[in-house]
């Protein structure tokens, strides 16, 4: 199971990597608003560009889906990107209210559930998000983050932190720095 995700892993940076060896083409004097146009006309009419949009989109645009909230030269990437050829890995829909529960009210409802959880969040969100609590107020990436830091804790903390919790809620580390590969001095 760890061998395919390091083998998607790996594929995913592989094909970001050729992506960005493609250099868009001009702009063609397309405005942003016929661009936005252009790319939800695609999501409307080509489920594969849809896919690709979601891809694009999680992997540079912060998950933000909505054409109108990216500029004219993210667009005209996207659509650089698009006509290359190259397609990238099929995102997960982790925030799609249509597919379940999104990722923030997951966090939510486990910090009602657990003061554990509820205490190592807002030290997580202290120490990486701006003191900002509320999951909704992050990226999925930002949980995800803190998803894997709860994974490898309870993985046996093995990592820079060492063993157990013995030395603080955070095996050690003043933060949760391990979860972004190290422990803060």
């Amino acid at each position: 199971k760890l061998q395919l995700k390091a083998q998607t892993a790996s594929l995913a940076k592989m094909q970001w990597q050729q992506f960005q060896a493609v250099p868009p083409p001009a702009a063609g004097g397309m405005s942003h608003e016929e661009l936005i146009a252009q790319v939800k006309e695609l999501q409307r009419s080509d489920p594969g560009a849809k896919e690709q949009w979601a891809a694009y989109t999680d992997l540079s645009g912060g998950g933000r889906r909505d054409p109108g909230k990216h500029a004219a030269d993210y667009l005209q990437s996207f659509l650089s990107h698009l006509q290359s050829g190259v397609r990238l890995p099929a995102s997960v829909p982790l925030e799609n209210p249509s597919e379940g529960p999104t990722v923030a009210e997951a966090v939510k409802v486990m910090q009602r559930k657990s003061m554990s959880f509820k205490n190592v969040w807002r030290q997580f969100c202290m120490d990486f998000g701006g003191g900002t609590n509320d999951p909704a107020k992050h990226p999925v990436e930002f949980m995800v983050k803190f998803f894997d830091f709860l994974g490898m804790r309870a993985g046996g903390g093995s990592g820079p932190a060492g063993g157990g919790a013995s030395a603080g809620a955070f095996g050690g580390c003043a933060a949760p720095a391990a979860a972004f590969g190290g422990c803060a001095e």
